[in-house]
């Protein structure tokens, strides 16, 4: 079956998304989906929902799905290939001057899927690094935003789990955009590869970008920003608002009251200009987290660029989602450059600067302090401390509630 549209300017502004509706008999095992258009001046996502709702997502990446009872093309969910009404569901993300005209095809029947990669060997982690905390806690090192390829991301699961290892991170988010299709692979993923894998998805609009943290159900992008922190928090998970001032892919929706976290150390900092820290202060001082967005080499920053430590309730070197849902929830973390970087962080009635002999750390209340040793301590303050060296550029924030 073959679906043929064409889309305006008009038709974008009326809608950004789009559907095409088709019927699927009893019986059918399988779907093959394939879009074409010209993509020279137009871009167009694609996504795919059943009779009961979502069934995948992957935007301007792919113009193929493949879908059955026990497989599916990243970015979507195999199960039952129910009867009734599906939709093809289109992103008019750009739209030429001229419009675009979009087909679609349509072939019932079981896909032939690509034969699976084998798994890569466990990577060679580097030595564990040790920061000071209570007993029964431990500081890990963490990176709260990744891709793979079930969206835009040009490593499998496998080979990302392994890339961060092998960098000395502990834990990695992958939150793949507008899709949980990668939540059911990360246990065994996570085991294969020695990293805490956490579960999140990317909530992604022209309009803005956020990470719902936690095993949860998909979050519908086609809402307001109001929903998404509803249905996040209703489900158990966390929401954070990512790179609020990163052009173009910047906050400018509606700021919800209420939101947890927010991403203030994105890759496309330049660690020099205050513009993040600033809005941060402006939206009410969320708890403060990093993330890469690694996507691609050669491209954004590696895992862990910058990290984020978080302090967990365990001693152990495997954790739990709720651990780490828990330490984020009550603000137990801090930020560096990379996981060999300096950390601001506090321990008991102190906070520790570890590793930044020869830096200037900036407390709460603007007052300067030298460090000049490599453990370096302070009587802690609520607040935010950033260090810089000599030159400004940041290398570490520090965060008490």
């Amino acid at each position: 079956m073959r679906y043929e549209k064409f889309y305006t300017r008009s038709d974008r502004a009326d809608s950004i998304y789009q559907y095409i509706p088709f019927e699927v008999p009893l019986g059918c095992d399988g779907l093959t989906i394939t879009m074409h258009y010209d993509d020279s001046l137009s871009t167009v996502d694609l996504g795919l929902f059943d009779p009961s709702g979502f069934r995948g997502w992957s935007g301007g990446e792919r113009d193929l799905i493949q879908i059955s009872n026990e497989e599916a093309t990243p970015g979507y969910l195999p199960g039952q290939i129910a009867q009734g009404t599906w939709f093809v569901a289109l992103g008019l993300h750009q739209v030429g001057p001229d419009g675009v005209g979009v087909e679609v095809t349509v072939e019932h029947g079981r896909p032939r899927f690509p034969v699976s990669e084998q798994l890569p060997p466990a990577a060679n982690r580097p030595p564990r690094r040790t920061l000071h905390a209570p007993q029964g806690f431990r500081w890990m090192p963490a990176d709260f935003h990744s891709h793979s390829t079930h969206s835009d991301g040009r490593l499998t699961l496998d080979q990302l789990a392994n890339l961060a290892a092998s960098r000395g991170l502990e834990i990695l988010a992958i939150t793949d955009h507008n899709t949980i299709s990668h939540h059911a692979h990360l246990p065994t993923v996570a085991k294969s590869a020695g990293i805490n894998l956490l579960a999140g998805h990317e909530v992604t609009t022209a309009s803005g970008h956020a990470n719902a943290f936690g095993k949860i159900e998909w979050t519908d992008f086609r809402e307001a920003s109001s929903r998404w922190l509803e249905d996040v928090s209703n489900r158990g998970g966390l929401l954070s608002i990512n790179h609020p001032l990163a052009t173009p892919c910047h906050w400018d929706r509606e700021y919800p009251d209420g939101v947890p976290l927010m991403e203030m150390w994105h890759s496309s900092w330049d660690r020099f200009e205050l513009s993040p820290i600033e809005y941060w202060r402006e939206k009410g001082s969320p708890i403060p987290i990093g993330g890469s967005d690694f996507h691609r080499m050669g491209s954004d920053g590696l895992p862990g660029d910058p990290t984020t430590w978080v302090m967990v309730a365990t001693e152990d070197n495997v954790v739990s989602e709720k651990e780490v849902m828990d330490a984020l929830r009550n603000g137990r973390v801090a930020i560096s450059a990379s996981p060999k970087a300096p950390v601001v962080y506090p321990m008991e009635e102190d906070l520790i600067v570890q590793g930044g002999e020869g830096t200037i750390l900036l407390t709460p209340r603007g007052i300067r302090k030298n460090v000049d040793s490599e453990l370096f301590r302070i009587k802690k303050e609520s607040g935010l401390y950033t260090l810089t060296n000599h030159s400004g550029e940041h290398l570490a924030i520090g965060y008490i509630q």
